[in-house]
């Protein structure tokens, strides 16, 4: 049963419906005809009907001058200041990569623009402003997405990444589990899994680069609910080693969880329950512990920043601890590298995949390590190709460059974490070399006319899958500053 109400002037107002249809489901759509709102839902045998009178804003919606994903234009202010803030923190001076300054403005202004035309307003359920991985074709918030973009905008659009940060925890569960992804229409968020823990590196970088306490204080309890959560639902041999899951038993849900959808490192893992609603992939995963390390060094800085010196004391000594077991049980000195390890024999799973060289950012690793890693960063054979950083070595039978998704395609943010992990440990010259590569072969990347994407073909450069990819441009900004800075 659909009922439609409209108020107004029907004749030109009945051009514009265009309802979005999902099962059970009429999306509200905002008329621009004097403000007049339709808004239509159907539910199985219950029909309810809403009118919002004119002049009133759909429930969620803000005033912004933010125009609608992918409208936005070089003279909206919000752009405009955006570059201002950005130009005013220094902008870019020197000749990084072998790239001329004026070069890398008009990609860091390629990449700001990207970010910012993929924000979409609060609306529905999405209770804070965010930002969509692309316009194209995505319509909701993705956690480990958000972290990301959240991250690089702290010092050029503040507020925007601080609400984008909001709108995810605005859906953090009891048990202090963040979901995976929300939408408009709340039935689509997906509470199947979460995604990687970077939430506190976000909120810490927001804080520093806007210097506001508050905002730390405001989020800090919500973060540490969610880092104790890994450890309640995700170890479940309880030591101190954590997995990626599900809520529902599902591998495809755990491997989601990971961010990695397809990777060959889970072609052989299988599911465990640890408790009535979570479920681990049978393997610890070097990445995610990295991560959670990370989390554990912002989290220090945040509980200090909250007052609670204790709490920071116990969270430093925790991440010390965890530090140790990565090094001694996920180093595979055979290889040289960091490996997943299979939960139950503890062996190594020996697919060289970026997961290795995440402990080099998280500065874990020991110098002995990091050269082993350097060298297998470099070589050509395995992640030192065209366009560098596969997501599996380029020597894996199962390299799939074209189609493989996280089976050979390169991924920016992976690129990220190897480049800022090479600076780590002074291998600066490396990380320029590789940085250099790229920006320069990722297919149009350094053209202002031709949209960032979602992942590149390591050995021809070719853009792949999604168009005016907002992860992608916000770690190529990741990158520009670290560069400059040292």
């Amino acid at each position: 049963m659909l009922i439609c109400v409209i108020r107004g002037k029907k004749s030109s107002l009945a051009k514009k419906i265009s309802p979005i249809f999902n099962p059970g489901f009429y999306h509200i759509t905002r008329m621009k005809n004097n403000g007049h709102i339709l808004l239509l839902i159907k539910r199985s045998l219950l029909t309810t009907l809403l009118l919002i009178l004119i002049g009133q804003p759909t429930i969620g919606q803000e005033k912004s001058d933010y125009p609608p994903p992918g409208k936005l234009t070089k003279t909206d202010s919000v752009y405009l200041k955006a570059i201002a803030t950005w130009e005013k923190s220094g902008g870019i001076k020197d000749t990084i990569a072998g790239i001329r300054p004026d070069k890398l403005k008009l990609l860091a202004e390629k990449c700001i623009f990207t970010l910012l035309n993929n924000r979409q307003g609060a609306e529905g359920g999405l209770k804070h402003e965010g930002i969509y991985p692309s316009y194209t074709g995505f319509r909701g918030f993705w956690a480990w997405d958000t972290w990301k973009q959240a991250y690089a905008l702290a010092g050029i659009a503040p507020e925007l990444a601080k609400n984008s940060i909001r709108a995810m925890f605005d859906y953090q569960d009891t048990c202090g589990m963040v979901a995976d992804c929300i939408f408009i229409d709340t039935t689509e968020n997906n509470r199947r899994d979460t995604k990687p823990p970077l939430a506190a590196w976000a909120v810490l970088e927001v804080a520093k680069k806007t210097h506001d306490a508050e905002f730390a204080r405001e989020l800090f309890p919500k973060l540490l609910k969610y880092h104790r959560w890994w450890y309640t639902h995700r170890d479940h041999d309880h030591n101190g080693l954590c997995e990626y899951g599900s809520t529902d038993g599902t591998i495809q849900a755990a491997r989601w969880e990971s961010g990695w959808d397809n990777a060959v490192r889970f072609d052989s893992a299988r599911m465990v329950q640890n408790n009535s609603h979570a479920w681990s992939m049978t393997q610890e995963s070097v990445d995610l512990n990295s991560y959670l390390f990370v989390e554990k060094k912002c989290l220090v800085i945040l509980a200090r920043i909250a007052g609670d010196d204790s709490l920071a004391s116990d969270l430093q000594a925790e991440g010390s601890a965890l530090a140790r077991m990565i090094r001694k049980m996920m180093w595979d000195e055979q290889e040289g590298y960091f490996f997943d390890i299979d939960l139950f024999t503890k062996k190594p799973i020996r697919v060289m995949e970026p997961n290795g060289w995440i402990p080099l950012w998280a500065e874990i690793v020991t110098k002995d390590q990091a050269i082993k890693i350097r060298n297998h960063i470099m070589n050509p054979e395995e992640f030192n190709t065209f366009v560098p950083f596969p997501t599996v070595a380029a020597n894996n039978p199962l390299f799939n460059p074209e189609k493989g998704y996280w089976r050979g395609p390169v991924w920016l943010d992976q690129a990220y974490f190897a480049i800022s992990g090479l600076r780590n440990y002074n291998y600066r010259q490396e990380a320029e070399t590789l940085m250099g590569k790229v920006l320069k072969n990722c297919e149009g990347l350094m053209d202002p006319k031709k949209p960032i994407r979602e992942n590149y073909h390591p050995l021809t450069g070719k853009g792949l899958n999604a168009e005016y990819f907002s992860w992608s441009a916000a770690h190529i900004l990741m990158m520009i500053r670290e560069a400059k800075s040292k």
